[in-house]
């Protein structure tokens, strides 16, 4: 994939999945962007800074309805973690979420990642990137959708620091293979597939992979 593609709207990389927006989550974004959200300007910033007392900082790309993020900050309070996502419904639910479990080490962007992570991250300030379950595209003609694909691996490893983790998982084995085969082919990473951290918590699209008998697959890599 080209980069003016990868680094525009004019290809989706994601599907518009429950666009409609409920009261509750209407209300949890009235009540609390303001606490947990982040406004991007015009200038890039250090992720760290949204954390200032606290030394690892994840950027989490694509959050769903908020159900994993929310429970893994809780359990791990030392670390801050950025959720940039797309869909309103799902910045809805996620605050709710965290302001039910009193939740303080998650800040909130609301935009698409590739408007946000080549020119509004400092490069070199994220200490780990969660990619879970992200839209495998499984039609061959889609496949120029898949998000994990082309620049955008080179763009991952510009923004992680030397020593950062990318943690990706998926339940799509053919999607597990063409993840590894192009990670490979970055040599700014080194990793491969790993146990699934305990880390991890289950969400919502890993049990519906499970009900269905997909096998989940963990990648590590880590910038050289």
């Amino acid at each position: 994939m080209e980069a003016q593609e990868e680094y525009s709207n004019s290809i989706r990389t994601y599907k518009l999945r429950g666009a409609r927006i409920t009261h509750s989550q209407e209300a949890a974004i009235e009540r609390h962007w303001q606490r947990f959200g982040v406004e991007i300007g015009d200038e890039a910033i250090d992720l760290h800074t949204l954390f200032p007392e606290l030394k690892h900082v994840v950027l989490e790309i694509g959050t769903g309805m908020g159900e994993a993020t929310a429970e893994m900050a809780a359990a791990d309070p030392t670390i801050g973690i950025v959720a940039l996502e797309i869909h309103r419904p799902g910045i809805g639910s996620l605050l709710w979420r965290i302001d039910q479990a009193e939740v303080e080490n998650v800040r909130i962007i609301h935009d698409d990642v590739m408007l946000v992570l080549p020119e509004k991250i400092l490069d070199g300030s994220i200490d780990e990137i969660r990619i879970y379950f992200p839209d495998p595209w499984p039609k061959l003609r889609h496949h120029k959708r898949r998000l994990l694909q082309g620049d955008f691996l080179n763009l991952l490893a510009k923004k992680l620091r030397t020593g950062g983790l990318l943690h990706i998982a998926t339940d799509w084995q053919p999607y597990a293979d063409w993840i590894a085969e192009r990670l490979d082919q970055v040599p700014e990473f080194s990793g491969g597939v790993v146990p699934r951290p305990a880390n991890r918590t289950f969400t919502r699209f890993e049990k519906q992979g499970l009900d269905k008998e997909h096998q989940v697959t963990d990648f590590h890599y880590f910038k050289k």
